[in-house]
């Protein structure tokens, strides 16, 4: 990753799906911002080049998703914060939801037939200057 303004580098490995704010590509540790100048900034452009993918596990890479898609709009280790979420998107959304995973609790909506369906709900969620991203539906 480089910040456009100093031309600075870090690489970082991306361990979650975040952020979950419209316009914005990616959340660094404090670390990370340091190394490439950006903790007083607080929000930098920056240019990201992926160097590697991890593998796949092939049971999982051929699973299809059965039940659909949802859209994921949050994550949160505050379980009051989730549940904030979860309500304001229930007066918008079809079903949101709260999913435990490694301490954290997402908050989801859906189920979508198709994945452009969630697609185009995953979009709209900019009007609340939130952004998302497209899951299969568990």
């Amino acid at each position: 990753m480089t910040n456009e303004k100093n031309g600075k580098t870090v690489r970082v490995r991306v361990n979650d799906r975040g952020p979950f704010v419209a316009g914005r590509v990616i959340d660094l540790s404090r670390a990370a911002a340091d190394e490439i100048g950006s903790v007083a900034d607080g929000v930098v452009p920056v240019s990201v080049s992926v160097i590697s993918l991890p593998a796949v596990p092939e049971r999982v890479a051929a699973k299809e998703p059965t039940a659909g898609w949802a859209v994921q709009a949050g994550a949160f280790g505050s379980e009051e914060n989730a549940r904030r979420l979860r309500d304001r998107l229930a007066e918008r959304y079809p079903t949101p939801y709260l999913e435990e995973f490694q301490g954290l609790r997402r908050v989801k909506f859906g189920p979508y037939r198709t994945r452009t369906e969630a697609e185009t709900a995953k979009e709209s969620l900019a009007e609340l200057s939130l952004a998302g991203i497209v899951v299969p539906y568990r």
